[in-house]
């Protein structure tokens, strides 16, 4: 009999800890924050642009010339759409403040898009700034969450004024462009951006969703 009890109370304990530990985790972004470390470790010492041609190689440009990168966050459990997808507006909201996400079609879709300042820049009377236009798209299923951040282009102001350019029409994509130091380090930076807010979007529901389910253990 005390077997019994023992058993059933460690059965409890694990699927009631399984709802209130509900975690996400994504495997993808691991290993491509692994690589941009190596590639950063390896080769940050020899300057900007021999580190973005590297970064190049593992992660190369989009088709459609921008930078993009896409990874599926699990959740050990399922959830209800609706209540993740007002969790993730919210976080769209405090990723972009001074943007209006755009929900389309439904709660299984969500769209933001803002500005990233300063990604590049050289100084000089003929210096180089460069901000960037981050899009990041997040679609919903029962039991995972699919989460897009893309540079479209960059914002490039010089001595001669300002131009829209896509990544992918500038240096490392093209070896011989023209302000290939503001170019490098904008490479960079978008990139690990783009990164960052995967990870961000992640802790974001790890450290989120937690205190929900523990609000419902009654």
């Amino acid at each position: 009999m005390v077997k019994k009890i023992l058993l059933l109370i460690w059965i409890n304990l694990i699927v009631g800890g399984s709802l209130a530990q509900q975690t996400w985790h994504c495997q993808g972004y691991d290993e491509a924050m692994r690589k941009f470390e190596d590639v950063e470790k390896k080769f940050k010492s020899k300057g900007n642009k021999t580190w973005a041609k590297e970064l190049l190689q593992v992660f190369p440009i989009a088709a459609d010339k921008t930078i993009k990168h896409q990874f599926v966050i699990k959740s050990d459990s399922t959830f209800d759409v609706k209540t993740i997808s007002q969790l993730l507006l919210a976080w769209c909201k405090i990723k972009f403040p001074e943007a209006t996400p755009d929900s389309v079609t439904s709660h299984e879709h969500l769209r933001v898009s803002g500005i990233l300042k300063g990604v590049g820049q050289t100084m000089g009377a003929y210096g180089t700034y460069i901000n960037a236009r981050e899009e990041v798209m997040i679609d919903v299923k029962g039991d995972r969450v699919r989460v897009t951040s893309r540079i479209f282009n960059y914002m490039v102001g010089t001595w001669k004024g300002a131009e829209h350019t896509l990544p992918g029409d500038g240096f490392p994509v093209i070896p011989d462009a023209s302000q290939k130091d503001s170019h490098a380090m904008a490479f960079i930076n978008s990139n690990y951006n783009c990164l960052l807010t995967v990870s961000n979007l992640i802790k974001y529901l790890n450290d989120n969703v937690k205190t929900i389910n523990n609000d419902d253990d009654w």
